[in-house]
């Protein structure tokens, strides 16, 4: 695409997309996303991507709402700007593969909750792999823009990129290409001559997503602007800094009476970063700002945070540039695998057992075994042999139901959407079917495990008259919060939970409870511990990622509700403090 047609510089937002990442996305209550994207709308962003596959898996996991339902909340807030959605292939928003028939009806389904947009990726850039995708895209009639994914193998100046971008940019329909590199592969030059490459051959206009930590991501973003992006991922305020994105509001000032401006309204931008701010959990805060200030590696920063706990919990902290670089290796020796979700998280653990036993390709996952033995796709390059032998001997039959099959397991009074988000979340789904029955038997009067209208109302008088932030209870499956109502363009402040006589810590998320920074060390707190605000009480595992749970307030330590090593559910109470 020639750059001298090019003219501004559109905003696509991700601001909601990058806000549900897990583990924090379960907190985001549905009005509190209604507000954030009221608040984003009024901007000029091209689209707002609201969902991917990370915070499909919180909503689900932590909070067990479909994410089609919580699309249909960003529809009915955004007003007149598009709102996306992005998917991985096979597995689309969830861990398990399914057919093309699946991603088609998804797609559907989408398109029908409010979606104008649907972005692709697959972690080998193979085109027939995104094809379902596409093919859904058109018969919804909503857009489609396909991903080139950059990653640590090949080199940046190798031709194949150009070409993968080449190819991809010719599936059926797709109206722009984006160029992601979210794990920080590429210095802003290189990405910038990158980008300017693809531009002068691509027949559509090429938009730009990157993520790293600190001021890294705007610069890169500035690069690729300057190359002749015709579109730059961004979020705004405290988002832009938690998920490592480009700031909205210094790419409009720094672009700010160029040749090309950022399509997009200051003072809008402005104030949806007062909204998004309260948002942000302050630990989400501290957790940025020590990635930013710490070593800096070639990774996505979720699983660079991910990799850095794992070490520390085994005491190896200091060898955390070995660990990044091995994630390079087991991408090159898997054929040029990127560190696209869900496989990224697969290709950091198999690194990490590299590091810590000392011996390369010992074992292997399934989900790798399926990769080189070239179940997800056309490889980018050879396969080690050492990868390929362990691959032999763990890999295993996976299938990927297609509709039909989708739709004859599931039961028999679940809708055809629901049976379709099912076969993305086996557990997860399962709670979500539970709640909705248990919800329609208490609207229909029948008996059942549905939460009566006297206990609402109960609960809606605790929370109004004695002061309660939130109240949740859970029956047959269903979990009902009862929260006061956010002011409009304001975000509800976090939950307050009393015990009898003390103050319940409860887990944000779905994992596994540890109580200790690593096996050969003592517990963080014991029972009688005096601890202070923001002190760290334990470490929740969630989806690989090590995340510290602190104390709300000060006080003491009357109860230990879990074990080491645990499993914790979403709310599940942790720790007693008293005062």
């Amino acid at each position: 695409m020639s750059t001298d047609a090019l003219k501004g510089i559109g905003l696509v937002d991700v601001t909601l997309s990058d806000l549900g990442t897990p583990p924090w996305g379960s907190r985001i209550a549905p009005d509190e996303l209604g507000s954030a994207a009221a608040a984003l709308a009024p901007e000029g962003a091209r689209v707002l991507e609201a969902m991917d596959p990370s915070a499909a898996r919180a909503c689900m996991d932590g909070r067990t709402e479909s994410p089609l339902d919580r699309l249909r909340v960003v529809a009915r807030f955004a007003g007149s700007t598009p709102v996306g959605l992005v998917l991985a292939s096979h597995t689309l928003l969830g861990d398990v593969a399914v057919g093309p028939g699946v991603a088609r009806r998804l797609v559907q389904s989408a398109a029908m909750s409010g979606v104008s947009r649907v972005r692709a990726f697959d972690a080998l850039n193979d085109p027939e792999s995104l094809r379902p995708i596409a093919e859904g895209a058109g018969e919804a009639g909503v857009a489609f823009v396909p991903t080139l994914l950059l990653g640590p193998w090949p080199e940046a100046s190798d031709p194949r990129w150009v070409e993968e971008a080449i190819a991809l940019a010719s599936l059926p329909g797709a109206v722009a290409l984006c160029v992601s590199d979210v794990g920080c592969n590429l210095t802003p030059m290189r990405l910038g001559a990158l980008v300017a490459e693809i531009v002068a051959v691509s027949p559509i206009p090429v938009e730009v997503s990157v993520r790293a930590p600190g001021g890294l991501a705007s610069m890169s973003a500035l690069a690729a602007a300057v190359a002749g992006a015709d579109a730059i991922h961004a979020a705004v305020g405290a988002v832009a800094l938690v998920a490592g994105r480009p700031s909205a509001e210094a790419l409009e000032a720094a672009l700010h009476g160029g040749d090309r401006e950022l399509d997009a309204r200051r003072e809008s931008l402005e104030e949806a970063g007062r909204v998004i701010w309260p948002l942000v959990p302050p630990e989400r805060v501290r957790r940025a700002a020590e990635l930013a200030g710490g070593p800096q590696v070639s990774l996505p920063p979720d699983l660079a945070a991910g990799l850095t706990a794992r070490l520390a919990r085994q005491g190896l902290a200091g060898r955390l540039h070995e660990a990044a670089d091995e994630c390079a290796a087991v991408s090159r020796d898997l054929g040029g695998v990127t560190l696209a979700p869900p496989i990224g998280e697969d290709i950091v653990s198999q690194a990490a057992r590299h590091v810590l036993d000392g011996v390369r390709w010992r074992e292997t996952t399934p989900a790798l075994a399926v990769v080189a033995m070239g179940g997800r796709g056309r490889l980018r390059g050879p396969v080690a042999d050492a990868a390929m032998a362990v691959a032999r001997g763990a890999a295993v039959s996976i299938p990927t139901p297609d509709l039909e099959a989708v739709l004859a397991a599931a039961p028999s009074d679940v809708s055809e959407e629901d049976a379709i988000v099912l076969a993305q979340f086996p557990d997860s789904g399962r709670r979500l079917l539970d709640r909705r029955r248990s919800l329609a038997s208490e609207e229909s009067g029948e008996a059942g495990p549905g939460i009566d209208r006297g206990l609402l109302e109960t609960l809606i008088e605790v929370v109004e008259g004695a002061g309660q932030s939130e109240v949740s209870v859970e029956i047959g499956g269903a979990r009902v919060t009862v929260r006061p109502a956010a002011p409009a363009g304001s975000a509800a402040s976090g939950p307050v939970v009393q015990a009898d006589d003390g103050h319940r810590v409860e887990s944000p998320m779905v994992g596994t409870f540890y109580s200790a920074p690593n096996p050969d060390s003592g517990p963080f707190v014991a029972v009688g511990d005096r601890v202070v605000q923001g002190q760290t009480l334990c470490i929740i595992e969630a989806m690989k990622i090590f995340n510290e749970i602190t104390a709300d307030r000060a006080g003491t330590v009357r109860e230990i509700k879990v074990q080491n090593a645990e499993p914790v559910e979403f709310g599940q109470a942790l720790f007693i403090l008293t005062p």
